[in-house]
């Protein structure tokens, strides 16, 4: 199980580069126009994100060798309480605490935009290298 794993391609790598481009382009507008307070909403939501990421990966990881009805019910339904519990992260934070509720938002649906997109470039990744590494005889046939 785990040369399966080394040969998959590098998610964290993914994950961590995409994070390190953010912060490097947006440090200086961020620390010039916006308040300490925000600056902490933008933190909490990029680490709602990234945990709502990894738990993904983690799901991703159990559900690929799966049989196709097993992998879209982890896929697609981890999608969904991950969705669920992202919500209620938020909902905690902006009735308990006093982070500015747009920038919390805001910085979650980016973030979780941008890893989602890598959570699927990822899924598409190891797909193909699975083709490879197993031919499709159907398509073999009518080659």
């Amino acid at each position: 199980m785990e040369s399966s794993l080394q040969k998959k391609p590098g998610f964290f790598k993914y994950i961590v580069i995409s994070s390190l481009l953010v912060i490097i382009l947006g440090s200086y507008p961020v620390w010039k126009f916006f308040t300490v307070n925000q600056i902490n909403s933008f933190v909490f939501g990029y680490i709602i994100s990234l945990m709502n990421a990894v738990l993904g990966y983690k799901l991703n990881t159990m559900a690929f060798n799966k049989p196709t009805k097993s992998f879209m019910m982890l896929v697609f339904g981890g999608m969904g309480i991950r969705l669920i519990l992202v919500m209620l992260f938020l909902v905690i934070l902006i009735q308990f605490t006093t982070l500015d509720s747009l920038s919390l938002v805001g910085s979650v649906f980016f973030f979780y935009t941008l890893f989602i997109s890598i959570e699927i470039y990822f899924l598409h990744k190891v797909q193909m290298q699975a083709k490879k590494h197993n031919p499709d005889p159907v398509k073999t046939d009518q080659s």
